[in-house]
């Protein structure tokens, strides 16, 4: 019997990350030695003057930020261990946000921009982009604040007072918190409304937890004149699916919860009539 080496998850998660890594620096050392040897070597015989060699720079470096972030991403999808959505996407999120920086410094590197140049002489240019991407950045910077210390995480139940709406948190995103309504639409809120209590969120528990019943109980509704009993088979954020011999009966969860509904639970040695 021939032995089995078993690899942990956490083992092939280090395994994955430590050889994305390997490939990165590989990838940025070849890239730059590549600039260096044309500048050096072709250029002249190429025709190419330093400003298109600063170009090239900055687009592979603007590329190589790019195969960065999206590799880390592919990883965090493979690693077999089940991360929490909310982990995943605050990973995701501050690697964007350190990657674009580390590519923004080494840009005005490239081309020789003193950062306490811009800091000194932006002046009125400094003030104007200030102003236009306020926004943006405060979306963004609320975004991490989501991320790490507000209270509702990806997966929780909320309610947005504002709009008087249910749903669950699908995602957080740089600039938008994406919600999925009970009604089954999406429901896009900036960050910085929400942090800024503009859009008021409440953290709740999922519907479900309520319900008096759970997926393979047997139940008896009665709904005003009408009756029916079977086996829970599907309980959704908005909807219960009861079996009744071949028929499949759909009731509402907030009816049920509103008392619009009678449910009497039966033991599951129980036959159904």
């Amino acid at each position: 019997m021939n032995d089995q080496k078993i690899i942990s998850p956490t083992k092939s998660a280090k395994t994955e990350f430590k050889m994305l890594a390997i490939k990165l620096i590989v990838l940025i050392v070849v890239a730059r030695i590549s600039i260096y040897l044309i500048e050096i070597f072709f250029a002249s015989d190429l025709g190419l003057a330093h400003t298109h060699i600063l170009v090239g720079d900055t687009l592979i470096t603007v590329v190589v930020s790019f195969i960065v972030i999206t590799s880390i991403r592919r990883v965090l999808q493979r690693i077999p261990v089940k991360m929490p959505a909310h982990l995943v996407a605050s990973i995701s999120f501050f690697s964007i946000i350190i990657i674009s920086l580390i590519a923004s410094l080494i840009l005005l590197y490239i081309w020789g921009v003193q950062l306490q140049t811009i800091l000194v002489g932006g002046g009125v240019a400094a003030i104007v982009i200030g102003l236009g991407v306020s926004t943006i950045v405060g979306n963004i910077l609320s975004g991490a604040i989501m991320l790490t210390t507000f209270p509702a995480k990806i997966g929780d139940s909320i309610f947005i007072v504002n709009d008087n709406i249910h749903g669950t948190i699908e995602e957080v995103s740089a600039l938008y918190t994406k919600i999925n309504t009970e009604d089954g639409t999406e429901y896009l809120v900036p960050n910085s409304a929400i942090i800024q209590g503009n859009i008021r969120i409440l953290k709740e528990e999922p519907t479900k937890k309520h319900l008096p019943y759970v997926e393979g109980d047997k139940i008896e509704l009665s709904n005003g004149s009408e009756k029916f009993s079977g086996i829970v088979t599907t309980i959704t954020s908005r909807f219960t699916i009861i079996l009744d011999g071949d028929t499949e009966i759909i009731v509402s969860n907030r009816s049920i919860l509103e008392g619009g509904s009678i449910i009497i639970k039966k033991p599951k040695t129980e036959s159904l009539s």
